[in-house]
């Protein structure tokens, strides 16, 4: 239940004060507004003092009339061209998260409102080149911390009527806000319900991440892939929420969350829509194959050398039974290391600072692939084969968790039943793939609809785009 303001000052002092205790960022005035006693409060970091003063406070000085204090409020909010928020912060709980917000609140003795002042001036990162998402053309920009700048990016690409952006509070103890994106004209009504109101049930006490509201969108449990899908380019949350998709932004996380995520969608990029439609086809079909060697390569590898080494061709065989028989671990124990150890070195260089992340890559290349394979300690084939497996799962970044999941599944499969259990790792993955709920619709409907099964594996001209358009547009 939340708390109304009251109509004395001092009490209303002192119950903002309790909030924040001894903290040296908070800060109060006693000043006069029209002969009434009025008290200005801010969080100092958080603001811009100069526009505070030159907007809001000096106009304030200047006013001259003979009002009450309820009279004071109405004239200053619906009278002068002071920029106060219309919104009435009538509640402590508006008022502090308000204030933590970067806007500047003041108070006047009789009157249960707060007058808000958006006096924002917190330091935050800039917009810069996304560092996840990279791409030949397009847009530079990336979200940045800052919720708010995040907005005006969107606001500034979709500029029709149907761009709906509402916001809410998460976790009990941060208070982060929240903000769901949505076109009212192409997102589902029912699909929008339902997530607000998962979003509504989270009682986390601290909310600093997309990610964690992830589990609470997509209620997806038996998979390794889920429906949701995050980006820090805003062209392309933009393209998706027009695509009648919901997006969901947390203050101070660059990431956006969008929902529902199909799986064929993964496999595009927003470089598609800039080249030629042979080229994207060619590109297309080759992030299939990519993500198909990335998980099956290695099991597949230790299924035929293992169990059916006379399916190979002879030099194949030959080469793969000296380097099989020049070391001292089976095989299969040699593919489990190998992938492990690669991504032991891929979380070191993403962890460590950049420039001591290339040196970890250095002496991986060297101390431990080359001197080790020299050294018979592992094989040269399979560690040719994991690396290009490990390579391949780079090409769909977005599957990259649910890349390795799968790939050491292959693997454990493979080298403990053979041929069985890699036939029965495929059904494991089509199980995965299939058991996504994607917001009430099945995570690779697009291959099930004849219409759609075209522009899954192949990309139509922006003129064959564009004449159909023109033709339902008449329809």
């Amino acid at each position: 239940m939340e708390k109304n303001l009251f109509f004395s000052l001092e009490k209303n002092r002192q119950e903002i004060k309790s909030f924040f205790g001894d903290s040296v960022d908070y800060f109060e005035k006693d000043i006069e507004i029209l002969g009434h006693k009025a008290l200005v409060i801010m969080c100092e970091d958080l603001i811009d003092i100069g526009n505070l003063w030159d907007i809001n406070l000096h106009p304030l000085n200047n006013l001259k009339s003979d009002f009450t204090p309820s009279q004071v409020y109405e004239y200053i909010t619906k009278e002068t061209t002071i920029p106060f928020n219309k919104t009435p912060a009538d509640t402590f709980e508006k008022v502090l998260f308000l204030l933590t917000s970067g806007s500047t609140v003041i108070l006047i003795e009789g009157v249960n409102k707060a007058l808000v002042a958006p006096t924002q001036g917190y330091p935050t990162r800039s917009i810069g080149e996304p560092q996840s998402e990279g791409s030949l053309r397009g847009t530079r920009e990336s979200f940045c911390d800052a919720g708010r700048k995040n907005m005006a990016l969107i606001r500034r690409r979709i500029r029709s009527k149907g761009l709906v952006i509402e916001t809410m509070q998460l976790g009990t103890s941060t208070k982060t806000e929240v903000s769901i994106y949505y076109h009212s004209s192409f997102c589902d009504k029912d699909n929008l319900e339902k997530v607000k109101q998962r979003l509504k049930e989270i009682k986390l006490p601290i909310i600093t991440e997309s990610g964690m509201l992830a589990p609470f969108v997509d209620t997806t449990k038996s998979s390794v892939f889920s429906a949701v899908s995050y980006t820090e380019k805003p062209d392309v949350f933009s393209a998706k929420i027009c695509e009648g998709k919901i997006g969901i932004i947390v203050d101070g996380c660059p990431f956006a969350l969008i929902y529902p995520f199909m799986f064929t969608e993964h496999f595009s990029t927003n470089d598609d829509y800039a080249q030629r439609p042979y080229f994207v086809s060619i590109i297309k079909a080759l992030r299939y194959i990519a993500f198909i060697i990335s998980i099956m390569l290695p099991g597949l590898y230790i299924t035929l050398a293992n169990f059916s080494p006379e399916s190979l061709p002879e030099k194949l065989i030959f080469f793969i039974f000296s380097s099989k028989n020049s070391t001292p671990l089976p095989l299969f124990i040699e593919a489990i290391l190998i992938v492990i150890t690669l991504e032991i070195i891929k979380e070191a260089g993403l962890r460590l600072p950049q420039a001591i992340g290339h040196t970890v890559s250095f002496v991986a290349a060297l101390i431990i692939g080359d001197s080790a394979v020299n050294a018979g300690l592992i094989g040269s084939a399979i560690l040719i084969i994991c690396s290009v497996s490990t390579i391949m799962s780079f090409v769909v970044p977005s599957f990259y968790e649910a890349t390795i999941i799968l790939r050491i599944s292959f693997l454990c499969l493979s080298g403990i039943f053979g041929g069985i259990g890699f036939v029965f790792g495929v059904v494991f993955l089509v199980l995965n793939i299939t058991n996504v709920n994607a917001a009430g619709k099945s995570y690779i409907y697009q291959i099930s609809k004849k219409n759609d099964l075209f522009d899954v594996f192949f990309k139509s001209s922006w003129r064959t785009i564009n004449k159909k358009r023109a033709s339902n547009e008449k329809i």
